[in-house]
């Protein structure tokens, strides 16, 4: 997955997620979709994974990941301000993967991986809690086939299950993959 690819799935994802918060019946506290996290949990969690991905790369690390806390929003955060974090951890990432030098690699504790494998898992995390926040917030959300199919092409994705995909429809196929239920 090329950075520009991950770019469109930051964007679709923030105005998704706006585009649904912005309705008066917008609960930050209800399950996101099928997760046991809220609304708010699973947005901050994906802004934490983003975040931690970025920082791995960035320190090239040749091993585990490195041994930093985790970056969570502060209690008194509203939505607004979760959705402007994943916005600038989005940004943050882009701009790491964009200036690394050619053949740039570092590891997730499994893989040895390169910026578009990195792309992958970032895009991977945004599109699926993306997913869950909209639905749990009462909205809908299906992101291009190419975007998911981009997603699935990395080798790396050692969380997505990919003898659950059935090759109907990429998307149907990434949630599935998950282990999230598909429409």
């Amino acid at each position: 997955m090329t950075p520009d690819e991950l770019a469109s799935v930051l964007h679709l994802v923030t105005d998704a997620v706006t585009a649904v918060a912005a309705t008066d019946d917008a609960d930050w506290s209800a399950p996101a979709a099928s997760l046991q996290w809220s609304c708010r949990q699973t947005l901050d969690h994906t802004i934490d994974c983003v975040f931690s991905y970025g920082f791995q790369f960035a320190a090239r690390a040749d091993g585990a990941f490195l041994p930093f806390g985790e970056l969570h929003s502060l209690p008194e955060a509203e939505p607004g301000d979760l959705i402007t974090g994943l916005r600038a951890v989005g940004d943050t990432f882009l701009a790491v993967v964009r200036s690394a030098p050619e053949g740039a690699a570092a590891s997730d504790g499994v893989y040895l991986m390169h910026a578009d494998d990195w792309c992958a898992r970032a895009a991977y995390e945004v599109l699926l809690h993306g997913h869950d926040v909209v639905r749990g917030l009462g909205g809908s959300f299906t992101p291009p086939a190419a975007l998911c199919t981009a997603v699935m092409s990395s080798p790396t994705l050692w969380m997505f299950d990919r003898s659950q995909a059935v090759g109907s429809d990429p998307w149907v196929d990434l949630l599935a993959g998950s282990g999230r239920p598909v429409p």
